[in-house]
């Protein structure tokens, strides 16, 4: 779960949550049965408003993309070993997002219509 807190006013929100989806939007099964966004710990918030996070939880490690309110997805999985993403940022120019993988020690630099999809 991410949450915001409101220090002036004192208060807290849930923004966004992280169900386990057994099924796709077209009622078919996933492609991936482990999709149990389980423990976020890295968050940037994108150009748009909305949420980039890395997860370190049990099972397969995503860079996931949440709208407050809204649905969550994932962005990349890693395919190489069982490390963990971190450190997600953006591109001045919100075009490059860039994202850490501890081991092997890896920086990725992914493209996309960021904007188109985040936005």
């Amino acid at each position: 779960m991410v949450w915001f807190y409101d220090y002036k006013a004192q208060t807290i929100q849930l923004v966004t949550y992280f169900p386990h989806q057994t099924q796709s939007e077209e009622g078919t099964a996933v492609k991936y049965n482990d999709l149990t966004f389980d423990g976020p710990d890295n968050v940037t918030v994108t150009p748009w408003g909305s949420l980039v996070l890395a997860e370190d939880g049990s099972g397969a490690s995503h860079v996931l993309s949440a709208i407050p309110g809204g649905p969550t997805y994932a962005i990349a999985r890693n395919q190489l070993n069982d490390s963990e993403f971190c450190g997600p940022t953006f591109s001045a120019d919100g075009k490059m997002l860039f994202v850490n993988m501890q081991d092997p020690g890896l920086t990725l630099a992914i493209t996309g219509p960021w904007e188109k999809y985040l936005g």
